[in-house]
């Protein structure tokens, strides 16, 4: 296989206990660090700190949350991390309407984190 590894970190989920903490702790940290509430990308599920920290409404993937990484070609990087012994959650796996991979899971943890890769 020729894929080469460009996975990049692009966000860090936290798990909170719900809205009302996710909406306080996502305030809070955006006031402290001059980081800009993000309300294009809240949701039903969280609150965004800039475009880097989601502090979700409740308990999600992980322990404490989730470590979001994407890649341009997220079928060659499913392979090649399968290659290496990885196991993905398919159930957890979203598609854009083409069908087209969005969103999957690996089943290992990190530290009390889950991480998904997300098609760039």
């Amino acid at each position: 296989m020729s894929f080469t590894p460009d996975f990049q970190l692009v966000h860090l989920g936290v798990n909170c206990a719900g809205e009302a903490e996710a909406s306080a702790c996502a305030g809070r940290f955006a006031a402290l660090f001059a980081i800009p509430r993000n309300p294009a990308k809240e949701g039903a599920g969280s609150c965004y700190s800039g475009t880097q920290i989601e502090w979700m409404k409740g308990p999600g993937p992980g322990t404490h949350g989730h470590l979001a990484l994407s890649t341009a070609d997220l079928p060659g990087a499913r392979a090649w991390l399968e290659e290496r012994g990885v196991a993905f959650d398919d159930a957890s796996a979203k598609y854009f309407p083409d069908g087209r991979m969005m969103v999957i899971y690996l089943r290992e943890q990190f530290g009390g984190f889950a991480v998904h890769l997300l098609q760039r």
